[in-house]
This record gives structure tokens, sequence and C-alpha cells, in this order.
């Protein structure tokens, strides 16, 4: 199969990486706007470098997409309507409309499209997912040090989104109020952010997203009925603590270990072999877009206030 990676900035470079590694898969080019970039990582991962992705057109079958935010629908619309499948990094894109497009589309010429929120394939938060009844309430924390990449974004689009994602795959429910702040620390976008997303039936969420902490975490917690799920994202290792007729229990979840990224791309190399829906929708994308709106429209309110 061929393959092309566009843009092959921090992420992007991850991507052109493991196309190198895995079998059955030809990297057949890398595109930068940045010959150089786009040279040092051919070079690298022993593909041809190119500076403009409409050179790809009839000579791959699937790209993965790792531009900024702002270009997904314009290169995202040309690459499907030229037969070729898709894997956009997350946020899908960067408006609704926007979304709705590329949706659209990859219907219309028959094409994957395939979201990248990447800690769906995470082993720990799989597992998390597996052991999900009825979650009535999450506790949710991604905090990162500050990076000049990805600041045509907010933090909310460019981290918090993760964690969105994964709370709307396990809650089926309409949301009913979402309250937010954030505030813009070294760049003009909220690079800290917090919100509480009450849903339909009464699950809440309370997530929080910085960009500019001096330490990493990645941590999910949930209730349910009966049962305390935590897990740590970075060490791909987690508890449930759950209670069965006045006994308490533990369980370690330690799954093996497996470069989440890696996951991902080989799901979507399945998903253009058989032609499965992908385990990431594009539907699921642009419902993980429409929260991260409605929490940045409130955290526009609330500092208008």
């Amino acid at each position: 199969m061929r393959v092309a990676v566009i843009g092959v900035g921090h992420l992007g470079r991850q991507h052109a990486r493991l196309y190198g590694e895995l079998e059955g898969v030809e990297l057949a080019a890398v595109v930068d706007i940045r010959p150089e970039r786009a040279a040092e990582i051919a070079r690298a991962y022993g593909s041809r470098p190119l500076t403009d992705f409409r050179e790809v057109f009839g000579k791959v079958d699937a790209v993965s997409l790792a531009v900024p935010t702002t270009d997904h629908a314009r290169i995202g619309l040309e690459i499907l309507e030229n037969g070729i499948d898709l894997l956009v990094e997350k946020p899908i894109a960067s408006t609704v409309n926007e979304a709705q497009l590329l949706i659209d589309a990859a219907a219309r010429y028959g094409r994957i499209l395939q979201v990248g929120h990447v800690e769906r394939f995470n082993p720990v938060v799989r597992a998390a997912c597996e052991a999900a009844t009825r979650p009535q309430f999450f506790e949710i924390h991604r905090l990162a040090a500050f990076s000049p990449r990805s600041l045509d974004i907010d933090v909310v689009l460019d981290l918090m989104i993760h964690d969105i994602d994964i709370v709307l795959s396990l809650v089926r429910a309409p949301v009913v109020e979402v309250r937010a702040v954030g505030i813009p620390v070294l760049s003009t976008k909220a690079d800290i952010a917090n919100t509480r997303v009450e849903f339909e039936g009464g699950c809440v969420a309370n997530l929080t997203a910085s960009r500019v902490s001096f330490e990493k975490t990645r941590k999910l917690r949930f209730f349910q009925p009966h049962d305390y799920v935590s897990v740590d994202c970075a060490t791909q290792k987690g508890t449930i603590v759950s209670i069965d007729m006045g006994q308490v229990t533990e369980r370690k979840l330690e799954p093996t270990m497996v470069e989440p990224l890696r996951l991902e791309l080989r799901s979507f190399l399945d998903c253009i072999r058989t032609r499965a829906n992908p385990v990431v929708t594009g539907d699921d994308g642009l419902r993980a877009l429409k929260l991260a709106i409605s929490i940045n429209e409130e955290i526009d309110r609330r500092s208008k206030q």
C-alpha cells in the first residue's frame, strides 16, 4: 500500500517514521511546504520529498494529513475528491461546516475518513473503556509544557479535545450544560482551561487542560455504579476498584505497552484494506469538535463579563 504524509512537523514526522516501519506499506512521499524539512524526513525514512501535496494524486492509496488545523478542510477535500483515503489529525477541522464538508466528501467518493484521536488506541484507555458500564462522573487532567507548535488553535482544540472524544465515546447522551473558564498565558489564545459538562441523565465530566505546565500529566478517572476506574495514559497503567456485596476488590490494568500512534495507523490501514468503518469516524470527530467549540464559546462569554 502506498501512503504519503502531508505536513511533517512534530507529529507528521512520527507518522512518517511508523509508516516506514510497518509491513506491507510503502512510504511513497512526504510533503511539506518547507523543502528542507521534507528532504530531511525523506532521507530519514527512505521516501520522496515533495512541497506540493497535489503531486501525490494518482501515486498513493492513502494519506496522513498533519498540517495546521486551519488547512485540514482545504487540503483534505482535494485528497478525498482524488480518490485517496484520509487520516486527518485532530481536530477534524476548524469549524463545524468544514468538518461536515469532509464527512460529506468521504461519503460521496466512497473514501475512508479517520480522525486522529490517538488516545482511543492507547491500550490502557481501551481497557478502561471495556470496563465502562454507566459512567456518571469523570475527572480528567491533561497538562503539558508550552510548545510553539499548534498555536493556530487554543488548548481546548489542541489538548482537551483528546479527552472530549473519550468522554463522548462513553456517554451517548445529549449535552445539557457547559460551564468553562480559560485564559491565555503565553499565546494569544487560551492556554489553560477547565470545563464542566453535564449530560442528559446526570453524567458530569470535569476536564482540565493546560499547555503551560511544568509537569506532564495525562490522567483519566471515572466513577460508575460499583466501580472507580483510574488510568494514567502516559504510563499505560490503571486500576479498577469495585464494590460487590460489601466486598472491595482492586484490579490492575496493565496491558502490553504499545505506541498508540502505531496502533492507530495499523487500524487505518486495516480499514483501507477491508473498507470497514474506522474506530474514530468523521462523525466522531465532528461531535468532539462541536463540544470543543461550545466550550470555547462559554470561555469567550465569561471572559467578556
